[in-house]
């Protein structure tokens, strides 16, 4: 009985510790991300979907952290939809580039709607220098 109770627990703590692990500030980062690359789940395009709702759960998350404002890529859609590259971009090509995002571990704590900004930004070609501020001030957000 005693061992069944410790499993239990060990079971339960390391839930829990994964739950963690796999949001920044309540919201899904890296870890959720590659998550849905696990071949044992049964819909092989959950990362399609995950994005298709990605405007809803900027939305939230900008009503829970205020200071989110300014690390969106708000300025950048805008900007892309101006110059009509926006329908140049498929959904295919941000998968690929935040899987690419991801495979940084230390970007794995980045929340999943930076990522996707963060490739936004690459898309709508600011320079290196301003990508690495960009991924800077993420990590920072991150880590508070």
């Amino acid at each position: 009985m005693k061992e069944n109770l410790v499993i239990t627990f060990l079971l339960i703590s390391f839930l829990s510790v994964q739950a963690q692990e796999r949001s920044t500030k309540g919201a899904d980062n890296g870890y959720a991300w590659n998550s849905m690359s696990n071949p044992l789940i049964i819909f092989d395009d959950s990362k399609y979907n995950y994005l298709g709702g990605i405007l809803q759960q900027y939305s939230l998350l900008k009503q829970n952290f205020p200071e989110v404002e300014k690390l969106g890529c708000g300025d950048e859609v805008g900007a892309l939809q101006m110059q009509n590259k926006s329908d140049e971009i498929s959904l295919e090509d941000m998968v690929t580039a935040i899987d690419k995002f991801y495979r940084n571990p230390e970007n794995l704590r980045i929340p999943v709607i930076f990522a996707y900004c963060y490739c936004i930004k690459q898309n709508a070609g600011l320079s290196k220098k301003e990508l690495a501020d960009y991924r800077n001030e993420l990590l920072m957000f991150s880590d508070e």
